[in-house]
């Protein structure tokens, strides 16, 4: 059998022993002095086995009462809950799912943020010496959930987990990120007892695909390093010892195997990130390929060896920016061999995959009041077609749409909003992906410099009291949230035009610099009167009628309709429609190259 065919039965056994498909997911970790503005950034995509998988976004409340457990309702386990939990933010999945909460991505009142899980693998070996607790043992549908409400820093965050493996066991193998303003851990978890816990150096980064990752130990340095009580007891009992200098590598004792589905985009992250970590072996992209591969200046990379083993942490060749963690997610390995920006090939598993129900990114100031020294950026569908919404941590509720529930297609739930544009996309990525993803990217550019501007008065909101700053930053997100929703109908009503002419059996007649069997390629929306009078034109605004004047020449063009006229004749047509929502009229940012230019005969 040839190496494709056993990656792929691989990947799918692999997957049949794991939930919802979330032997998938990709962790992504930048330390704060690592970070172009201070920040620590821990952040995971949800991946899941079939692309519609409708996430949710809520706040659960402060709770003092006694007697009271944490059920999974996927399995019937009760976990027994504090007398008092904390306020934290989560992401669930809809409750017809049937396998539990699944919350994803916490944030609490005490700025502790836990992103978890990437679901991992260990050797036959070690998995016989620490079986997992399959009957009433933590996974993933409560775990994240279970740490946030209970744990008021990162350490102890840790802690927390000591004891809920002491008293439950584990039922999965799990890698979780945790942060607060003053550092951050990285927890594997191996079997039902065993585990690691290691503090994240503050000036690196790091990308993983679902497998372990942490390497050689001092199980000596207990300031850096949580370690099970018989974590090398157990490792020594499987029989696959392994040593560097008298230490021990734990993901080489424990795991023994690279898994090419996850190492991939292990590797990726180098090339992304610091490329100077891999030798440079110059790739020629081409298209859609080529320009992504430009948004990451330096990305050449070394070709993918799946017997490396990457090191976890490293130091990124440039200080990186939040845009930077958005595009990780986006990537599709542009500019390489492995390049699947055009198609999809089952494969090659890229890290932005079209199967992810979420993308959190949780960025963490120190400068911030606790309550809020967390924003969640929170991207609904998978981020290559998308939009990350920011929210701070001090929330205590989120816009209606996103808390409907259920698994099939609702009009008024932002996840499917966000996800319809993702579909359209991917179904004519030369045609339309380029357009698509510059949109979402000048929206989250807008967002993080609203962003920068609202820290002084989150700020002084706080200083006024508790209750004054959650108010305030909970009005914030509703009005980003509600904001990005309306950019999701923008796009939305875009995309479907465009795609639609795409689809058609005549696509290949339509244009004479027809190109991958398209019909157009499509220019992101942009507001289209603002747009014309920077591209020079005089523009009079007369409701459904648009005038344009530019060097001696007018044209008329009416909402609803594509068409350009010249004295009531017709001129050209544009890609697609200007069409307004909410009042504004939009089109197609490529409309100067055209507007008012008759079309050759």
């Amino acid at each position: 059998m040839d190496r494709i065919g056993i990656i792929v039965i691989a990947v799918m056994l692999a997957m049949l022993f794991t939930t919802a498909g979330a032997f998938a997911c990709t962790n992504v970790y930048i330390g704060k002095d690592a970070s172009a503005d201070g920040t620590t950034i821990i952040a995971r995509s949800e991946d899941q086995l079939a692309s519609p998988y409708n996430k949710m976004f809520k706040v659960q409340p402060r709770v003092e009462k006694a007697g009271r457990v944490f059920t999974d309702t996927g399995t019937g386990s009760e976990f027994k809950l504090p007398d008092l939990t904390y306020k934290y933010t989560y992401v669930p999945d809809s409750s017809d799912a049937g396998d539990g909460m699944y919350p994803a991505c916490c944030t609490n009142e005490y700025g502790v943020a836990v992103v978890g899980t990437v679901t991992t693998e260990v050797s036959e070996e070690y998995a016989a010496q620490d079986p997992l607790v399959e009957d009433g043992g933590l996974r993933e549908a409560v775990l994240p959930a279970m740490i946030a409400c209970q744990s008021k820093t990162a350490r102890e965050a840790v802690e927390v987990i000591e004891k809920l493996i002491a008293e439950y066991g584990s039922a999965e193998y799990n890698t979780l990120l945790i942060s607060d303003p003053e550092e951050a851990w990285f927890v594997e978890i191996y079997g039902g007892k065993t585990y690691c816990a290691m503090k994240m150096p503050a000036d690196c980064v790091a990308v993983h695909g679902n497998q372990n990752m942490i390497g050689v130990v001092d199980d000596q340095n207990k300031g850096d390093y949580v370690f099970a009580p018989n974590l090398f007891e157990t490792i020594e009992a499987a029989g696959n010892v392994v040593k560097e200098d008298g230490k021990y590598n734990l993901v080489k004792s424990i795991t023994g195997y690279r898994n090419e589905f996850a190492n991939i985009r292990t590797w990726r992250g180098h090339a992304l990130l610091s490329p100077s970590t891999l030798k440079h072996d110059e790739k020629e992209g081409g298209g859609i390929g080529e320009w992504f591969h430009d948004l990451f200046e330096d990305s050449s990379d070394d070709s993918f060896d799946n017997d490396t083993y990457y090191p976890l942490f490293y130091k990124p060749d440039k200080k990186v920016t939040l845009q930077d963690v958005f595009g990780i997610y986006r990537d599709r390995y542009a500019g390489t061999e492995y390049d699947v920006t055009e198609r999809t090939d089952p494969a090659i598993r890229p890290i932005g995959t079209n199967c992810s129900s979420d993308v959190h990114v949780v960025q963490t100031w120190s400068d911030m009041p606790k309550d809020a020294c967390q924003l969640l950026w929170l991207c609904m569908g998978n981020a290559e077609h998308s939009i990350f919404v920011p929210s701070f941590s001090g929330i205590t509720d989120t816009l209606d749409e996103y808390k409907v529930d259920g698994s099939a297609v609702q009009e008024d739930s932002a996840y499917w909003m966000f996800k319809r544009n993702c579909i359209l996309a991917e179904q004519d990525r030369p045609g339309l992906s380029r357009g698509a993803i510059e949109f979402c990217q000048d929206c989250e550019q807008q967002e993080i410099a609203r962003v920068q501007k609202q820290m002084k008065d989150v700020r002084n909101a706080y200083k006024k009291g508790k209750d004054e700053g959650r108010d305030y930053v909970t009005r914030l997100a509703k009005t980003e949230e509600k904001r990005q929703l309306t950019n999701s109908t923008i796009l939305y009503k875009a995309l479907l035009y465009a795609s639609a002419l795409n689809t058609t059996d005549n696509a290949p007649y339509m244009k004479d610099d027809y190109e991958h069997g398209i019909g157009v390629n499509f220019a992101k929306p942009v507001a289209f009167v603002k747009a014309a009078e920077s591209a020079g034109y005089q523009v009079t605004d007369k409701g459904g009628t648009i005038l344009l004047s530019k060097d001696g020449t007018e044209c008329t063009l009416t909402v609803g309709a594509g068409s350009v006229f010249i004295g009531g004749e017709y001129v050209n047509d544009m890609s697609y429609p200007i069409y307004k929502v909410d009042g504004t009229v939009y089109g197609p940012a490529d409309f100067a190259d055209s507007m008012c230019v008759p079309e050759e005969e």
